[in-house]
């Protein structure tokens, strides 16, 4: 071994001891001090962090690093399925919060694997979660009054402001004198990492915001030095935008909280990372389809979209391509986007223009007349709706990526609603009613529990949306290549 690798190997193991020990010494003081639980458990957190972000500046070899937090997840992970003596400040027992720990150095394995050498960015991240995270569960304990319930549980409206306030905090120090960023551009980077990382621990389960926030914290510190001043200027746009879809989601009635709030962030981070072309197409069609199903229903409510719903339909097809597009510039990330937009767009409004059909859709299945709306059936109106939402797409995309998306959009289109519809016939899990015998997609009717009757119980709905978007994707993806 070189002598820098047995240095790296020294710094990493023996800091890794010492972080435990002193997470644990730390966590006993505390106790017998008499500190409650969530005390004793976020303080020895957040040292952690501040220890594992000084430590990435004495490291230079990025497999060692790699390699000592892989060992230390599988460690942890090893340590809470074994269900081992709980330890004050480092596990207490409880399977969802000692996993909490597992994910942080999950976190930062990912952090490290995506952007080493970039140590200015990986501690950035390390630092936002450990601080930002205990400081909200420590001021919502003592001056938490009013709660928040969205996708990841109940948290408070005053421990969320404290997450704000501290990331942006942590990320203005970060962008000042890590990456010596100008003061406009430092500030407009650090409310954009604020906003979105306190919308992402909201929305989570806990534990996945550890494994999520410090990889996300480590891309936008790593892209930002590369932003121009109308990049910046663009990045606190985006964060008013995406705050302020919110409200207007939820007046329209579109989408529940917690899918509001995923598609803010959805929102915000496209046009951050990508431009507004990225997002027009997506916000444009998903308010047509909306319009689409409220139109003509007997209440507004049942039009609304819940958090999983976007996430598959906005956070497939937006997000994950928009991130390619930020590590690479590479232009055929846009059409994977649009690609999975009218993949989406294509199956829903097949859904939404079919029901107005005077005939009753066929089911391929079983090739007889089944009632409007079930999945895995066509019809003529369907079908034609199906090329329309496609082309539609297409076109629209094709105002910021180019002719090419035409194609891209009713090739890729027509490819997932298909996909849409043969998962739909072969496999989505069918329920019966017990009360007025309706064979149903969901596992509630009639205000009561319905009992399975055919196709896979975990393929639901969202799972069937899933493979279609991405099935788009992958066709949008080589449609364009094609193109070339």
């Amino acid at each position: 071994m070189t002598a820098t690798v047995l240095h790296d190997l020294a710094i990493a193991g023996g800091g890794t001891l010492v972080i435990a020990l002193v997470l644990i010494v730390v966590g006993r003081m505390l106790q017998r001090r008499g500190a409650g639980p969530l005390v004793t458990r976020k303080i020895p957190h957040a040292l952690c962090g501040l220890f594992a972000a000084l430590a990435a500046f004495q490291l230079s070899n990025g497999v060692v690093v790699a390699g000592v937090l892989a060992a230390a997840t599988l460690a942890l992970a090893f340590i809470v399925e074994r269900g081992l003596v709980p330890v004050p400040g480092v596990f207490d027992g409880t399977r969802s919060r000692d996993y909490g720990l597992v994910a942080f150095a999950g976190g930062a394995l990912l952090a490290v694997l995506a952007f080493w050498p970039d140590r200015v960015a990986i501690a950035g991240g390390v630092v936002v979660l450990g601080l930002a995270d205990a400081g909200a569960a420590l001021v919502g304990q003592r001056f938490g009054r009013h709660q928040v319930i969205a996708g990841g549980g109940a948290r408070t409206l005053e421990g969320s402001l404290a997450f704000v306030a501290i990331a942006f905090a942590v990320s203005l120090t970060f962008c000042r004198f890590g990456l010596e960023l100008n003061s406009f551009m430092a500030v407009s980077v650090s409310i954009f990492v604020a906003l979105t990382t306190a919308t992402v621990e909201l929305l989570v389960l806990p534990a996945a915001d550890n494994l999520l926030i410090t990889p996300w914290v480590a891309l936008l510190l790593h892209v930002a030095p590369e932003l121009s001043t109308d990049d910046a200027l663009r990045w606190l746009a985006a964060a008013v935008f995406g705050c302020a879809i919110v409200p207007f989601m939820l007046r329209m009635r579109w989408l529940d909280l917690p899918g509001a709030l995923c598609g803010g962030l959805i929102a915000a981070a496209a046009v951050g990372l990508g431009g507004w072309g990225w997002i027009i197409p997506a916000a444009v069609f998903f308010s047509l389809t909306s319009v689409l199903t409220a139109y003509r229903r007997p209440t507004r409510a049942g039009g609304m979209r819940t958090m999983s719903q976007v996430a598959v339909n906005a956070g497939l097809p937006v997000l994950v391509p928009v991130i390619g597009y930020a590590f690479t510039r590479d232009p055929v990330w846009y059409a994977v986007s649009i690609g999975g937009i009218a993949a989406g767009i294509a199956d829903s409004w097949a859904s939404e223009i079919g029901r107005f059909s005077k005939q009753d859709p066929v089911s391929l299945r079983t090739r007889g007349r089944v009632a409007k709306g079930t999945s895995g059936a066509v019809s003529p109106l369907g079908s034609s709706a199906t090329v329309l939402g496609a082309l539609a797409v297409g076109c629209f995309g094709a105002l910021f990526g180019g002719p090419s998306m035409v194609l891209v959009g009713v090739v890729a289109g027509v490819a997932g609603s298909l996909v849409d519809t043969l998962i739909g016939a072969s496999v989505e899990a069918r329920y019966m009613c017990g009360a007025c015998g309706a064979t149903v997609e969901d596992r509630l009717h009639c205000g009561a529990p319905t009992q399975p009757s055919w196709g896979w119980r975990w393929v639901g709905n969202d799972v069937v949306n899933a493979f279609a978007n991405v099935s788009g994707m992958a066709v949008g993806f080589g449609v364009y290549g094609l193109l070339l």
